[in-house]
């Protein structure tokens, strides 16, 4: 008789900063039934993968839950996988980090479970070959990777029924492959051709196995997903049918099958993921080519032919598709490589919290798009550096620090100046600019902002609606005009930016990035000088050209920086260089992230308004300009040396997630904006001082 052998496992994870709401309903309604059912059916056997941070959770909140588990563990049901602790990008954090994550893990399996797993989930399944000798030498026999990951290695679909050894520096491991046809199959398709595509690939040896493990969030908290599985009984009626079925279909775990049937040969596997995260990591505009083929290829049948021949993108560009995403990162790489063994453990805690992978990438999930993530991730580099700083600077007063170095490795030099209170990023070579202000006490960065991006996926909005008129799927929209806010920017969304506007703008227009730059100014390189490193006293000169009219008009722009006791102190000098008398139209931007727009204790306020919606687009003339979040308890006041017109708005993306196209709060924009005659050789002094109060 032909028979098959069949590993069903998931992989559970809910990122480190998500809502309490979000973990309470993914375990209600995903976690917790899933378990439940596998409970009730004996017979039926699982591979099971928790990230730390929601078996924490569930340790917390369902102890129950924690003792279910121990029960199937002791039948023999369930293998456990270890993993990276707080589920990062393994590749991408240092060895000796990657250790302790997978440690940490080990650690709270034994603790719960008295479990030790010879399995590892790969986080989002991103490989890159020197993970082999760090995975083995941290005792992991086996991981499961995509099937596509073999077929970039030159593997044929037909050779894919077993397990494969491969090495680094000697050091061997195991590695799966998950089979795609299955990901897509379950729980999404009929439950009997699952049973079909399985039946088709018996064999007479008995030895051919497949593999599914994938999201357990499929299984209940996707949209649409706790209805077909458990309402439906789509998972009750999947086990009954293997249990029906198990004359020819064995269920078997990673831990048997290793023991039972020898490795199908050796191979090696490139950097890889599985395809869509392939597809996403890719800068937009090779996305758009690529998916456009794959769509060319799909419709002519030939796409299955040729896929295994094509190689996409790279999981590490996303640091540099993404600013944003590459700053975290190298904050953390920069901050971690200043702790040393005898620091308390709190430090290199705060770290590897820090490196929960969820803010760094964008593709179905909203993930570096949701600012409650990338908060957390500056929350635990924040807390880590004032650690850091008490034990640098251990008497009670104040200190400044001013470090020049290539902070985000782009070739150029980066300013970072430290107090007890603040840190502050200047990027010289990129107009200048604030990119990093963070609050130690607080630990919040204000500059946790998102640039307004062109995304593939917006080629589909139009096609979009919401549920009310009738859309659904990939043409979901959360709500209707949000094509109206599909704005893009032409530069990067930090602070101290400077704009020569064009007589012609209009706040409306500079609100979607579509008014007249006259300057050569916002994006381009400053020269730079530490005037004091006392004070943290900083000058960014820049010697560049605005145009008026047909005149390509010599300009002199210098920016100075330096702490004061309650903030900072901002000072711009425009100095024509040219023999004519022009008007300028010049304005300073800020972009400040309050977090959310929907919420009555994070305001703005200006004169005679004490309390404007973040949400609110508009401008006012006045000598004070504020920023105030009640539930974080500070409270940014900009002071100009005269009284000056404010422009402000608040910045939105859109993207799409599992749930559809929705609009996401990311910074809002503020502006104060001078209009004056510039005669040869004349300067334009203006101040600011950032009052900055903590409650």
């Amino acid at each position: 008789m032909r028979k098959i052998q069949f590993i069903f496992g998931v992989h559970n994870h809910q990122p480190e900063g998500n809502f309490d709401f979000i973990f309470e309903n993914s375990l209600e309604n995903g976690y917790k039934p899933f378990l439940e059912t596998v409970y009730a059916y004996p017979q039926i056997k699982t591979s099971l993968h928790f990230s730390g941070s929601l078996l924490q959770y569930i340790e917390k909140k369902d102890p129950e839950l924690i003792d279910l588990l121990r029960k199937m563990i002791d039948r023999k049901q369930v293998e456990l996988f270890t993993g990276g602790y707080y589920d990062p990008i393994m590749s991408i954090i240092p060895e000796g980090d990657r250790i302790t994550q997978i440690e940490k893990m080990n650690e709270k399996l034994k603790e719960l479970f008295d479990y030790r797993a010879k399995g590892f989930w790969l986080s989002e399944r991103v490989w890159e070959p020197s993970l082999v000798s760090t995975l083995s030498k941290s005792g992991v026999e086996y991981v499961a990777l995509d099937d596509d990951h073999f077929k970039n290695a030159g593997n044929y679909e037909d050779e894919l029924n077993g397990y494969f050894l491969t090495e680094d520096q000697g050091y061997p491991l195991k590695i799966f492959p998950i089979n795609k046809k299955l990901r897509y199959l379950i729980p999404f398709h009929d439950v009997e051709e699952t049973i079909a595509f399985l039946h088709e690939r018996a064999s007479e040896s008995a030895q051919s196995m497949y593999l599914m493990m994938d999201d357990g969030e499929k299984f209940g908290i996707w949209p649409g997903t706790h209805e077909l599985v458990f309402q439906r009984k789509w998972l009750e009626t999947f086990f009954k049918r293997l249990i029906e079925e198990s004359v020819w279909l064995k269920m078997t775990t990673f831990e048997e099958y290793v023991r039972e049937v020898p490795p199908r040969g050796r191979t090696y596997i490139p950097d890889s993921s599985y395809p869509e995260m392939m597809s996403w990591a890719l800068p937009s505009r090779a996305r758009t080519h690529y998916e456009r083929l794959e769509k060319e290829l799909k419709t002519s049948g030939d796409f299955d032919r040729f896929s295994m021949f094509f190689k996409t993108g790279f999981w590490r560009t996303f640091l540099s598709k993404y600013t944003e995403s590459n700053l975290m990162h190298k904050k953390m790489l920069l901050l971690r490589s200043k702790i040393t063994e005898e620091m308390p453990r709190s430090i290199s805690e705060r770290i590897l919290k820090s490196q929960s992978n969820d803010a760094y990438w964008h593709g179905l999930f909203g993930g570096l798009y949701l600012p409650n993530l990338r908060a957390e991730v500056y929350k635990n580099l924040i807390g880590a550096s004032k650690e850091l700083d008490d034990i640098k600077h251990p008497e009670k007063g104040d200190f400044v620090e001013v470090e020049v170095k290539d902070y985000d490795v782009d070739g150029f030099n980066e300013i970072i100046i430290n107090n007890r209170k603040l840190t502050i990023g200047i990027s010289p070579a990129n107009g200048g600019r604030i990119y990093e202000l963070s609050l130690k006490n607080k630990q919040i960065n204000l500059m946790n902002n998102l640039t307004r991006r062109y995304e593939p996926y917006h080629e589909q909005m139009e096609s979009a609606k919401t549920a009310e008129e009738g859309g659904y799927g990939n043409y979901l929209a959360k709500e209707k005009g949000l094509e109206k806010l599909l704005n893009y920017d032409w530069y990067e969304r930090f602070s101290f930016l400077d704009h020569f506007l064009g007589e012609w703008s209009t706040l409306e227009k500079y609100a979607r990035c579509r008014y007249p730059e006259q300057g050569d100014f916002t994006n381009q390189e400053y020269q730079y000088e530490i005037l004091d490193q006392k004070t943290g006293s900083v000058k960014l000169t820049r010697e560049g050209h605005i145009w008026h009219g047909s005149l390509w008009v010599p300009i002199r722009l210098e920016k100075y920086l330096k702490l004061d006791e309650d903030g900072l102190l901002l000072k711009n000098v425009i100095t024509n260089l040219s023999t004519h008398n022009i008007p300028i139209f010049y304005g300073c931007e800020y972009n400040i992230n309050l977090i959310s727009d929907q919420s009555k204790d994070r305001y703005l306020y200006a004169g005679e308004f004490p309390k404007i919606p973040i949400s609110q687009t508009g401008k006012v003339k006045t000598t004070y300009f504020g920023l105030k979040s009640e539930f974080e308890g500070f409270d940014i006041m900009m002071q100009p040396d005269r009284e000056v017109e404010f422009w402000y708005f608040p910045v939105y993306t859109v993207s799409y997630s599992e749930r559809g196209y929705e609009k996401l709060y990311q910074t809002t924009s503020i502006t104060p904006v001078y209009r004056f005659k510039s005669e040869p050789m004349s300067t334009f002094e203006m101040e600011m001082k950032f009052k900055i109060d903590e409650f």
